[in-house]
């Protein structure tokens, strides 16, 4: 496949796009709390699951934008070597991802939620299952991995046949997965850690990022921006509905991953709506894309002592409970990242 750009540019919007990923990721786990305490029945209930299962979306979008970005560089005249690029993604992702869990370990060993074995911890690590978000690292990690494959799958398959293919291919993969954790007790722990599982949201931003400017094109189109609410909305009414009554309608997967590709696009647009602003807010969004990584690791961990300290502290309300815990994820982290900034600036002028 021919590259549609001159070059794999350093673009706002997908920085943008990697910030507010980030933060509806938070917002998965802030909700997570009152999706399993809150009354089915009520409208409080519905309203929390409903904004939980869109948020969501995140973390196809998550991988989206990661395979946009790779789309991008596989089609620049000059892509990065294999070798210095793996080190780079083991340098900036997978080892922040060793030595947070290093950190959490440490953190849930004085409270009881670990034993503290060195079995342990390697079994934490090797299946990124210590905290929630972990294993999205492991599975990134693998397409990373893949770069080679990707790179042919652009010259040798036309994006329709390529993400007709993924999709197949993801769906086997759902349907496979607890049959094999069944039949081999061993296979449970790999459970949506598999690249597979998540392959037509890569692949997709694999072939936007490798015609990029097509997808701005097709972006423009009011009446398409218009028609994605629709399947997101439906998705959305589907699964309030399950959440209220307990069955699940049928197709509901289909309709989860067209409400996910539905998402990732109503929010690129968003994202090239924000990169034309400048002021308070790109500087604002510029510093959530800086302290994006850091969140991602440490909202959890927050969230933990948070919600722990306020438990002991007689706030049971759930309603209450859900806005400190939001208050306590989203902030904390980040005036922990600016604080850090300041430091490092500070050294610097002074050195």
């Amino acid at each position: 496949m021919r590259s549609h750009s001159n070059s794999a540019p350093h673009l706002t919007a997908l920085d943008d796009f990697n910030g507010l990923c980030c933060l509806l990721v938070v917002l998965i786990h802030v909700l997570s709390l009152g999706v399993t305490q809150a009354d089915h029945s009520s409208v409080q209930g519905a309203a929390i699951y409903v904004t939980w299962l869109l948020a969501l979306s995140a973390v196809p979008a998550f991988l989206f934008v990661g395979g946009m970005k790779m789309g991008l560089s596989l089609t620049a005249p000059t892509v990065p070597p294999y070798g210095p690029y793996v080190l780079r993604r083991v340098k900036k992702v997978y080892l922040p991802y060793v030595c947070w869990t290093v950190v959490y370990y440490l953190c849930f060993l004085p409270i009881g939620y670990v034993t503290g074995s060195v079995g342990e911890f390697a079994q934490y690590l090797w299946f990124a299952s210590l905290s929630a978000q972990f294993y999205y690292v492991v599975v990134v990690m693998q397409f990373y991995l893949l770069r080679p494959l990707w790179g042919w799958m652009l010259k040798h398959i036309p994006w329709q046949a390529g993400l007709v293919l993924s999709l197949v291919v993801m769906r086997t993969a759902a349907i496979l997965q607890p049959q094999l954790a069944q039949r081999w007790s061993w296979f449970g722990p790999y459970q949506g850690r598999i690249f597979l599982t998540y392959l037509l949201y890569w692949t997709a931003g694999l072939y936007a990022g490798a015609l990029y400017h097509k997808l701005l094109r097709l972006l423009e189109r009011k009446w398409l921006r218009a028609a994605a609410v629709v399947p997101v909305v439906i998705y959305a009414a589907l699964g309030c509905v399950q959440y209220v009554t307990g069955r699940t309608a049928p197709g509901l997967e289909l309709w989860k991953i067209a409400s996910n590709l539905c998402f990732i696009g109503l929010l690129l647009c968003l994202c090239r709506f924000l990169a034309e602003k400048e002021g308070w807010l790109r500087r604002a969004l510029a510093f959530l894309h800086r302290a994006s990584l850091f969140v991602f690791f440490s909202h959890c961990l927050v969230l933990t002592i948070v919600t722990e300290c306020l438990q002991k502290a007689g706030i049971t309300r759930l309603s209450l409970l859900l806005v400190l815990r939001g208050a306590a994820a989203w902030l904390l982290p980040l005036a922990a990242f600016r604080l850090w900034e300041l430091v490092v600036r500070f050294r610097k002028k002074r050195g």
